[in-house]
């Protein structure tokens, strides 16, 4: 009775500590596999035009119209049937958001400007408004910026709704934009790629390592 009883108790014994075994392996094996995986990071698949950022959508390019240099960027809707349509940043060092907007609305009465509700991209809030012209309707958006302001003229936003909303939530400007604006004189516009998403990061051939200092890390 004894021994059968000791036997009991050894193959207990046996099986507590294959148990514990099995538990440990499993835990390590887990934490092994846990803290060998990384995340990868987000792409950024914005365009740097070094005094803002943006994301250029498929049926809008770079135009030089205003200009061959970065400082002069201006973007054309390229599926667009009126040959002007573009959305064009404008940066005004010395007035607030409302003076340019103001200046507008009373240069543009006679052309049905309409005030529209604020709206808000990528932590800024955006006062607009819209008028006729004999191009369809244009809009323009004015925004606080650096120690001034900044504002973005789009034409025909109705036709090209997802593009515009595309550029507008990934507009960025520099920290300091005047300083940006100067350094983009020597940016030729040749020499910046656009970013697309159907062909994966490009760098652009003028490779902007500065942009962790220029630009705030997004934090929305």
């Amino acid at each position: 009775m004894k021994k059968k009883a000791f036997a009991i108790l050894t193959l207990c014994i046996s099986l507590f500590a294959a148990v514990a075994l099995v538990g440990c392996g499993g835990s390590g094996g887990a934490t092994g596999s846990g803290g060998g995986a990384t995340e990868k990071p987000a792409v950024d698949m914005r365009t740097d035009f070094i005094w803002f950022k943006v994301e250029v959508p498929e049926g809008v390019e770079i135009t030089d119209i205003a200009g061959d240099t970065a400082d002069r960027a201006q973007l054309k809707f390229t599926e667009s049937e009126h040959a002007s349509d573009r959305l064009i940043p404008v940066f005004d060092p010395d007035k607030n958001a409302d003076e340019p907007f103001d200046y507008e609305a009373k240069w543009k009465a006679n052309f049905d400007w309409t005030e529209n509700d604020p709206v808000k991209y990528n932590g800024k809030t955006w006062r607009n408004a819209s008028y006729t012209h004999s191009g369809g309707v244009t809009t323009e958006y004015f925004a606080e910026a650096g120690s001034g302001s900044v504002y973005a003229r789009i034409d025909n936003v109705e036709e090209y709704k997802d593009a515009v909303e595309t550029m507008m939530k990934s507009l960025e400007f520099a920290d300091d934009i005047a300083e940006a604006k100067t350094e983009a004189m020597d940016v030729k516009l040749d020499d910046i790629e656009i970013k697309r998403l159907a062909t994966g990061e490009r760098s652009g051939k003028h490779g902007r390592s500065a942009n962790k200092r220029r630009y705030p890390s997004a934090s929305h």
